[in-house]
């Protein structure tokens, strides 16, 4: 009988996960959030965010990266030119990342780097929900 509820738990959660549509997924204990980056120029709700991901095993950096609005609760709606990079090197990642601010900056931009690396989903959650950085969906698993 247990077995089966957490079956059914296990079902009910992959729905949820499929209804947010998420662009990039984290699964522990094999992957950790690495960082999340903003890119904005002044006087306009528009948002370049870059969210990556590394793979323990490997160090490996998979990110997306997407442009949208910015709404109240700091979420983005309306992904446009959503790009993607799989299993990077980190010094590939950073370099695109440094590239980015340096055009930002050059446009009167700013960039806004958070960095999670080390740290478990549950304590990157917190930390995103204290600081008002996102909306934390918390899985009743965590």
């Amino acid at each position: 009988m247990k077995r089966k509820k957490q079956k059914q738990h296990s079902r009910k959660s992959d729905r949820d996960i499929e209804r947010f549509n998420p662009l990039i997924t984290i699964n522990e204990p094999g992957e950790c959030l690495f960082a999340i980056v903003d890119f904005s120029l002044p006087g306009t709700n528009r948002v370049r965010r870059v969210i990556s991901k590394r793979t323990k095993t490997t160090g490996l950096i998979t990110a997306v990266m997407y442009e949208g609005e910015v709404g109240a609760d700091n979420t983005c709606s309306r992904k446009t030119n959503i790009m993607e990079m799989k299993e990077a090197p980190p010094e590939n990642f950073w370099k695109g990342i440094n590239l980015l601010r340096k055009l930002y900056e050059a446009a009167g931009g700013i960039s806004d780097v958070r960095l999670y690396d080390g740290k478990t989903m549950k304590e990157a959650a917190e930390l995103m929900s204290r600081f008002n950085q996102a909306k934390v969906w918390f899985s009743p698993l965590m």
